[in-house]
């Protein structure tokens, strides 16, 4: 069975770790050991997100043996996404999580990094404007 994950329900997952954990940050992609993958085995040989969308994408059911292959061979954040958003995928929202997943990956709390999605991109879910 495959999961639907709607652009809405991405971003108000991503809403919902952030408001979880606002002060969080995620190495920027010099430092984070594992670059730019959404997910990565732990210790345990789990798969686990790594960054927000992919913690936000496992959470909601995403396939993670099918995400990590997707990951591996991907050529931008964008295409993973739009992989596993099949249905609902807005341009504003996928312009949002880009600016919250670019502000990750330069070192910015996560709290921040939605901060400023909200006032670059109008009219996504959950947001004030």
């Amino acid at each position: 069975m495959t999961t639907t994950i709607t652009a809405t329900a991405l971003v108000g997952k991503v809403r919902e770790l952030v408001t979880a954990t606002p002060e969080a940050t995620t190495p920027n992609l010099t430092d984070h050991p594992h670059g730019n993958r959404y997910v990565v085995r732990d210790t345990d040989g789990q798969w686990r997100g790594s960054r927000l969308i992919g913690r936000a994408l496992l959470e909601l059911g995403a396939d993670p043996d099918a995400l990590a292959e997707h990951d591996a061979r991907a050529l931008s954040a964008a295409s993973t996404v739009m992989h596993f958003v099949r249905f609902g995928v807005w341009g504003q929202d996928l312009l949002w999580l880009n600016i919250v997943q670019t502000q990750e990956s330069n070192g910015h709390p996560w709290q921040w990094a939605i901060t400023v999605a909200d006032l670059r991109i109008k009219g996504v879910v959950g947001s004030s404007r």
